[in-house]
């Protein structure tokens, strides 16, 4: 019996390569080379394999960082990390758009919460925090992935937007890293401004007290 591992592979190749209509228990199961009621024993329907394949896609972003290393220093890496899982599966991008609108995605934060609680982060701030770096990794990616635009396509028409584009001085990958640092650096100030409200406060041991 094939493993459930070595069928979503192959269902993330399919989908990679002809897009996501393109996926069909059939086709997966000529694939794999079995009887497509063989799948049935991982999976319960299409839609099921797609949301393992997410999952498999995104596997990496998860284990992103050094164990130790702080939540500022981690956190950039993880949000660049899904961006590039992202922009190397751009057929998924609805799905992921999809799993986050009905709250199918909690799986793929609920790591990402769980250190930013251990490393002190006020729980306050976790889902802002995380909330804004995903949503711009997934923006981003749409951006990159979408058919050209109009600074893309500028011709003489539009003198102006086609010297902007053809002598922009940051790329995609230098924006993004602008971005997300200012995302970050905002959640420090915000978390100084509002620390008192935010952060449990340390009761003050009274001299002389037993």
């Amino acid at each position: 019996m094939i493993s459930r591992r070595k069928a979503l592979e192959v269902a993330l190749e399919i989908i990679d390569s002809d897009g996501l209509d393109a996926l069909s228990i059939r086709r997966l199961a000529t694939a794999l080379g079995v009887n497509g009621a063989s799948l049935y024993h991982h999976f319960s329907s299409k839609e099921d394999i797609v949301i393992g394949v997410v999952d498999l896609a995104l596997a990496e972003v998860r284990g992103v960082g050094e164990p130790g290393a702080s939540w500022r220093q981690w956190l950039p890496e993880n949000a660049r990390a899904l961006r590039h899982a992202l922009l190397a599966h751009p057929a998924l991008l609805p799905v992921v758009v999809a799993a986050r609108s009905h709250g199918q995605g909690a799986r793929l934060l609920d790591a990402s919460a769980a250190r930013l609680l251990s490393d002190g982060v006020p729980s306050a701030v976790v889902m802002p925090l995380l909330g804004a770096l995903a949503a711009f990794a997934i923006s981003s990616a749409l951006h990159e992935t979408q058919s050209s635009g109009p600074a893309e396509s500028a011709t003489e028409e539009y003198p102006s937007l086609a010297k902007a584009a053809a002598e922009r001085g940051l790329n995609a990958d230098q924006i993004y890293d602008l971005v997300i640092t200012s995302i970050l650096q905002a959640i420090d100030t915000a978390v100084e401004q509002q620390r008192a409200r935010w952060l449990p406060s340390i009761p003050v041991p009274v001299e002389g007290a037993l």
